[in-house]
């Protein structure tokens, strides 16, 4: 299957995203200590609902920042 790079890239952020609010979440329940699992996955999944348009909304300002603070074309 091919996909664009657009998609690639958005695909690419989706999974960063899903793993990272996964790890973060659980770190933070362990820490609290109080994992429970559909306690858990109820913050995981609004972690992510908050966490994927940020990243969405973020990736290109901050892409486009690195780019022409470091002169990369």
């Amino acid at each position: 299957m091919n996909i664009t790079e657009k998609q690639a890239n958005v695909l690419s952020m989706l999974i960063m995203v899903a793993v990272m609010t996964c790890i973060v979440t659980l770190v933070m329940a362990l820490i609290n200590g109080n994992l429970q699992l559909f306690k858990w996955l109820k913050g995981w999944g609004l972690s992510f609902l908050v966490a994927f348009p940020v990243v969405l909304i973020i990736m290109p300002i901050t892409k486009k920042l690195v780019f022409k603070l470091f002169k990369i074309k």
